[in-house]
């Protein structure tokens, strides 16, 4: 019987923000793109409108977050309307902490290009989205320091003359919606040098690698702690076919992040910690092993931790049920972005259970609505956020803090697992 979800009533106090990154020509993650949406109705109080007091709070909330946790201390873009540029809302924050990036929607009027001049006065660097060349905007772009294109479905041809006429105005290009490697070379051809897109998270970046050792001997791993029947004695001898693991295993559990000091092997460690402990963090060093082959390749490992660590906690806060497997099925999930190969593929290595089968393969069953709401929520789809949310008593404000502390725990982790 299906499950009929009850989205929440929405409110102005509601505030979400994902984020998206940004990269250089090097593959140089440089920043992030935040986005936040307000889910209140089209409605004002006096003579305010909606759209400010929304963007109002969705700052406040991020400050109260910090944007610290939310970009490890890369710059934030986020998207300003023309109200909120009006009111100098961005004042917030200080000039080298963000980046304003004008909406499409805002046109070059006497009264938003002197708020642009007060911003780069400031000391704000300005970017305009979805630059489409209209005469309305010309105005703005001697304030602009970042133009965006957005180049999906459009050729070398059509792009190459425009970004040339920007560059020759000092003006930097951003590729926005690339989606293939294809793609970014054209882009970085034509003179774009800031990219965002589907190209750095899709299989195609990290692809065409076999499996190393290290990997496959973690998912051997990982299958034998998942079978209640294998000793700890066939688990030792495991870990011994790879002395390296094992080592970088130990520090693991010896870390600040457990409270431990002083476990001295891996049958020591198990029977402290548990398997499940263990089948943790094996599936953390499963993704940590792809980090180093490039910058794309590491930011998407740490997009796979915040995903997990985030369905954990949507879980838990939920009262969903076993957090510790909604974190597998999160980090499961983009195992075929981190090792190249189908998702299919990857999980006949592995002995999961029926139900987290279900959630990655057919986005169905016990696990899958956390799934689906952490992955809405990356892709700032607030509308689905909310139609998988639970009734009233579940707090959707409180999505940001799971997001940002998500977010700090999986860069925490990067740095505690051993290359």
């Amino acid at each position: 019987m299906p499950i009929v979800e009850t989205p929440l009533p929405p409110t102005a106090l509601d505030v979400f923000v994902a984020r998206q990154p940004i990269f250089d020509a090097h593959n140089q993650r440089v920043a992030y793109e935040l986005l936040y949406r307000d889910s209140a109705q089209s409605t004002a109080a006096g003579h305010q409108p909606a759209n400010v007091m929304c963007n109002e709070m969705a700052l406040h909330a991020m400050l109260t977050i910090g944007l610290d946790r939310l970009t490890g201390g890369s710059t934030a873009w986020f998207n300003i309307t023309r109200d909120h540029l009006l009111a100098g809302l961005h004042r917030l924050f200080s000039p080298e902490q963000v980046v304003l990036e004008l909406l499409e929607t805002i046109s070059g009027d006497d009264d938003v290009v002197a708020a642009c001049e007060r911003a780069r006065a400031e000391g704000y660097i300005l970017a305009l989205d979805d630059y489409d060349g209209r005469p309305e905007l010309a105005a703005l772009l001697p304030y602009a320091s970042v133009v965006k294109l957005q180049v999906l479905g459009r050729t070398e041809a059509e792009l190459s003359p425009e970004v040339r006429a920007l560059r020759a105005q000092g003006l930097t290009v951003l590729a926005e919606c690339v989606e293939t490697a294809d793609q970014l070379a054209m882009c970085g051809r034509i003179g774009c040098t800031l990219f965002q897109g589907y190209v750095f998270s899709r299989p195609e970046t990290l692809a065409g690698r076999a499996m190393s050792v290290e990997q496959v001997t973690i998912l051997k791993i990982l299958g034998l702690l998942m079978d209640d029947r294998v000793s700890e004695a066939r688990l030792e001898e495991a870990f011994q076919s790879h002395p390296t693991l094992s080592y970088a295993l130990l520090r693991i559990v010896n870390s600040a992040a457990t409270g431990m000091r002083s476990v001295s092997s891996i049958p020591h460690a198990m029977r402290i910690i548990g398997r499940a402990a263990l089948s943790r963090w094996l599936h953390v060093m499963l993704a940590a092993t792809v980090a180093s082959r490039s910058p794309v390749a590491h930011e998407a490992v740490q997009q796979t931790l915040v995903r997990a660590r985030f369905c954990e906690l949507l879980s838990h806060a939920m009262g969903s049920g076993d957090s510790a497997a909604q974190f597998m099925v999160g980090l499961l999930s983009r195992l075929d972005v981190l090792l190249g190969m189908p998702l299919a593929q990857v999980l006949e290595r592995l002995p999961v259970r029926p139900e987290v089968r279900s959630a990655l393969l057919q986005g169905t069953g016990a696990y899958a609505r956390t799934l689906h709401m952490a992955i809405a929520y990356e892709n700032a789809d607030w509308d689905t956020v909310t139609s998988f949310a639970p009734p009233s008593s579940f707090k959707l404000h409180a999505l940001m803090e799971s997001y940002a502390a998500a977010a700090e725990w999986a860069a925490e982790r990067l740095k505690q697992t051993p290359e």
